[in-house]
């Protein structure tokens, strides 16, 4: 097979009760391989997952499963995306490039410590029915097990930060070791919301709260860089490294300075291009949009991620945006699927993002919490919440709402025969009375 990684992938995998439904054994090629399996989705894979889950082995890996991450899903609000040491492996090879390339350009950033933003846990502990733990232990489980012993040595804040359940809580906490920190010099977050919230908690100048600042590696495109370059204003002697692009399923491209974001060598990519044809990397062309479709050890094969990515030439990409009706300013990755079940109702219903709160417009009365809660069973959505880069959902009644949606897109400029119904936008300006 030309491709070395997806050949062992489909070596290792052919007797999984996924290697024999799609002829793993037939696969010689990289077109076999493209000729035997479809491109998937999550829903493609959740009645295995449902298998894994409940303690079989052997189903879409020949290795164990040996936990779940969770994600937010286009028809679930919760997806668990299965964990096997292989896929931490190639998380840790693309992880461990993006440190040593940035310690080259950096080389104080070694002798100081480093603060990787917590999640808070907000629940107990949770495991499968068969006995499968969900949820990593800390972040640096994505370094691998030596690295990730190594640098969480140099971690400002401990892991256990995250087991505060009460938010107020989990901010003053970490502010308090933030401010106790040891020379802390590179700050890993994901959203630049997130930091720009924590120096509202913290009342103090950026400069006084972080004094041996260097580096600050965050999301900068896309619906991210007005707060990131908002970062760039408050730390103007600070660098400001655009993160690369990886996601629950997968590490995709990272940062490498003086060439890009480039793409990792973890996985086995394709890109599918405006016009549906599936192309491998040697084939693109600088200038133009892609969808990624990636195979990982993790048992996901030609997976369509849902991340639209612009091609920069000399394998680095930049990242555009989520492919189909997805709205994500803050890292919500509210989907419209999941927000049709949460507010169809009577009448003209549409969700749609206002500066950092959601705002549905309806000509029917609806129950404000049981739209907030039904919002907050996204996992990304609730996590936002409660970080508080989102505010409660706003409920506004109008009337004439189909009229009034359809003027709107007549002056966002769509075409009439364009127009199609829609419980989400991902855009905002929109104007109802």
């Amino acid at each position: 097979m030309e491709d070395e990684k997806l050949s062992q992938i489909i070596s290792k995998n052919k007797n999984t009760v996924y290697g024999k439904t799609f002829s793993f054994n037939k696969i010689k090629t990289t077109s076999d391989y493209q000729k035997y399996l479809p491109v998937t989705t999550y829903d493609d894979y959740l009645p295995y997952i449902e298998r894994i889950a409940a303690g079989e082995q052997n189903i879409l890996t020949k290795e164990r499963v040996i936990m779940f991450e969770p994600s937010s899903g286009s028809t679930a609000a919760k997806k668990l995306i299965p964990y096997t040491k292989s896929l931490k492996s190639e998380f840790s090879k693309g992880i461990r490039a993006w440190l040593w390339d940035l310690n080259k350009r950096f080389p104080r950033l070694k002798y100081g410590q480093f603060y990787f933003s917590i999640t808070p846990q907000g629940a107990q502990k949770q495991r499968t029915s068969g006995g499968i733990p969900i949820g990593f232990e800390g972040d640096e489980e994505y370094f691998g097990n030596l690295l990730g012993k190594i640098v969480s040595r140099k971690f400002c804040v401990p892991n256990s930060v995250k087991n505060i359940h009460d938010i107020d809580e989990f901010w003053e906490s970490t502010i308090e070791y933030i401010k106790n920190a040891k020379k802390l010099r590179l700050l890993s977050i994901w959203n630049p919301t997130f930091l720009l919230i924590m120096l509202e908690k913290a009342g103090i100048e950026p400069q006084k709260l972080f004094p041996d600042l260097e580096v600050i590696s965050c999301w900068a495109d896309g619906n991210a860089k007005p707060y990131a370059d908002k970062l760039q204003t408050l730390f103007k002697n600070v660098y400001i490294q655009p993160k690369g692009l990886l996601a629950t399923e997968g590490i995709m491209t990272i940062p490498i300075e003086g060439i890009g974001k480039r793409l990792t060598d973890s996985h086995f990519f394709e890109f599918q291009d405006k016009s549906g044809d599936i192309l491998l990397r040697n084939r693109l062309e600088a200038g133009e949009t892609y969808d990624i479709i990636l195979t990982t050890s993790g048992g996901f094969y030609r997976y369509k991620i849902g991340d639209m990515v612009l091609y920069k030439g000399n394998r680095c990409f930049d990242f555009v945006g989520k492919s189909g009706n997805v709205s994500d300013y803050f890292g919500e990755k509210l989907n419209e699927n999941h927000v049709k079940t949460v507010i169809q109702g009577d009448g003209f219903r549409l969700l749609v993002p206002e500066g950092n709160k959601y705002v549905l417009y309806t000509e029917t009365d609806v129950e404000k919490e049981k739209i907030e809660n039904g919002l907050c069973e996204n996992f990304h959505y609730d996590y936002c919440r409660k970080l508080g880069q989102l505010q409660h959902a706003q409920i506004i009644k109008i009337k004439n709402g189909e009229r009034q949606y359809i003027e709107n897109c007549l002056r966002f400029g769509i075409r009439l025969g364009d127009i199609k119904p829609a419980y989400l936008s991902n855009r905002e300006g929109w104007k109802f009375e």
